[in-house]
């Protein structure tokens, strides 16, 4: 088992997915929705899991939806994907190595807008899914509209 972006992250029995992966000094920031903490009752300091693999939050971005918690494993068990910049038009979320097609349809700071088919929409649990355009990861999923099938994702952007 590795721990990557589209991942399921347990935050007490209340579930969400790895929106990314940054390395630091060594360790892995993983970054998904604060939305999760917030429903599981967990805090600053609380362990997540990701499968067997244990990790601490160490930051939430109210601005964003965001949370970030620190997981200590060996990189040999981390897949990673870049961080990049969105554009408008055709992406994906990913969530358990599924791929969910949307279209970017705006692109801002804070958050970036998106649709997707009616058929398809992402559905509760699917928070946090990385939304990845030309191979890197352009936004996280936060919050999805399901009466017009759009989306919105928090920007990466203070990542880059």
């Amino acid at each position: 088992m590795c721990i990557e972006p589209g991942s399921r992250i347990r935050c007490n029995k209340k579930e969400a997915v790895v929106g990314a992966i940054i390395p630091e000094n060594g360790n892995f920031n993983v970054i998904t929705v604060q939305h999760l903490l917030k429903v599981g009752g967990c805090n600053l300091g609380d362990p997540v899991y990701i499968g067997k693999f244990k990790g601490t939050i160490t930051r939430i971005l109210y601005d964003l939806d965001l949370a970030m918690a620190t997981f200590k494993v060996p990189s040999s068990l981390v897949n990673l994907i870049e961080i990049g910049s969105p554009r408008l038009g055709p992406a994906y979320s990913l969530k358990e190595g599924k791929k969910n097609h949307c279209t970017v349809l705006s692109v801002g700071r804070t958050y970036h807008y998106l649709a997707f088919a009616h058929r398809s929409l992402p559905l509760p649990g699917d928070s946090g899914s990385p939304i990845i355009q030309d191979g890197k990861i352009v936004g996280v999923l936060c919050s999805v509209f399901f009466n017009s099938a759009t989306a919105i994702a928090s920007s990466l952007e203070r990542f880059l």
